[in-house]
């Protein structure tokens, strides 16, 4: 690959470095809070997912996370944001999360693992860069000068783009003059429409969505580029919280895995009949329409979700191909661990197929804040 550092990837890698300095700060305060006392936390600080089936709600709703509260903090807008209020103690939990985001704040001295997956792309569940059909783009090289937009920037998509474009034989010089511009996928559609973006990077669900304002066209689908399906991100957690709290860190990984399998073995309309009455209970009545605009079928990861080191070492490389990290200065096992996950040894999550104990737990926050 080439070596194409963007101002963008600067910027991120500044993010982790002051997200380091805080987390350094804030560090002896979360240990006191969690284990100081000899006692372990049983309330989860955690940012919702609007619009998605979250597998941490579904796990409360599902009555997987016993003798846990779930405390809502706010919504999240996009992995890097998640990590943000991970590394600094905002969050005990960060929702899906790219895998090379979290292993460029490991690089920088986040102490934090990556500890389910959450999200991938197989046959139900990926993305594409499309274009209006009537574009005259019709090629990578033909993006250049031109703008993409993307749910947020140093995540997911970019590494895909990126990859993409060099893939296809562009220089450094050439990669550089294709602008990702982060815009929220309601707002794509028009912009695509209107002509203010050239291309945008979109999931299934999306791509159906933008076809409503301007018939689109597939430039390229993300399993052909680094393949599929393939495991792009999931849920990560901090390393002093892990250590102060090994039983509540079980439990609640535990869950989501548990919720994560019954995504993947139950249809649409299973889910719903489990989520949209704990969504409805605990004031989340208003994601309802959205979840049901853009869930694809899959979250697009196994049905026994466990991390393996590919997962891990296909962003690593793209990140040490940007000079985002030394290459080999983070390892596998620096970002990662399965000793949380039932599946990992086989044993398997508690395989709830019913919404026993349907809203087990109560979330503090109630409703939006």
């Amino acid at each position: 690959m080439t070596r194409t550092t963007r101002a963008r990837v600067r910027q991120a890698a500044g993010l982790a470095a002051s997200l380091v300095l805080v987390a350094s700060a804030t560090a002896c305060a979360s240990s006191e809070a969690a284990g100081g006392s000899g006692k372990e936390t049983t309330t989860i600080r955690y940012q919702s997912s609007a619009g998605s089936v979250d597998p941490l709600l579904l796990a409360d709703a599902l009555g997987d996370l016993k003798g846990l509260t779930l405390k809502r903090v706010g919504d999240v807008t996009g992995g890097p944001q998640a990590l943000q209020a991970l590394v600094s103690n905002q969050t005990d939990i960060a929702a899906s999360a790219f895998y090379g985001a979290i292993a460029q704040l490991v690089a920088s001295g986040a102490k934090i693992k990556a500890v389910i997956p959450t999200y991938g792309s197989d046959d139900k569940s990926y993305s594409q860069i499309v274009v209006p059909d009537d574009s005259s783009i019709t090629s990578a090289r033909d993006l250049i000068g031109k703008k993409i937009a993307v749910n947020t920037l140093g995540a997911n998509a970019e590494a895909i783009i990126d990859t993409w474009l060099q893939q296809q034989g562009l220089s450094e010089d050439d990669i550089k003059k294709v602008t990702l511009v982060a815009l929220p996928p309601l707002n794509t559609p028009d912009a695509l429409a209107k002509g203010q973006i050239d291309a945008a990077y979109l999931g299934v669900k999306g791509v159906e969505i933008a076809n409503q304002a301007v018939k689109t066209r597939t430039l390229v689908k993300d399993t052909d580029v680094v393949g599929g399906p393939y495991t792009g991100g999931g849920f990560s957690m901090r390393d002093d919280f892990i250590k102060d709290n090994p039983e509540t860190s079980k439990e609640l990984v535990a869950g989501v895995a548990d919720a994560v399998t019954y995504i993947e073995t139950h249809s649409a309309d299973q889910i719903y009949q489990v989520l949209f009455p704990y969504l409805e209970k605990h004031g989340f009545a208003d994601y309802e329409d959205a979840i049901k605009a853009n869930y694809p079928g899959s979250l697009g990861v196994p049905a026994k979700p466990v991390i393996t080191d590919a997962d891990i070492t296909r962003w690593t490389d793209w990140l040490a191909s940007h000079g985002d990290i030394e290459p080999d200065s983070v390892k596998p096992a620096d970002v990662y661990t399965n000793d949380l996950n039932p599946y990992a040894n086989g044993a398997g999550a508690s395989g709830s197929s019913s919404p026993a104990g349907n809203g087990a737990s109560t979330p503090a926050a109630g409703g939006k804040s």
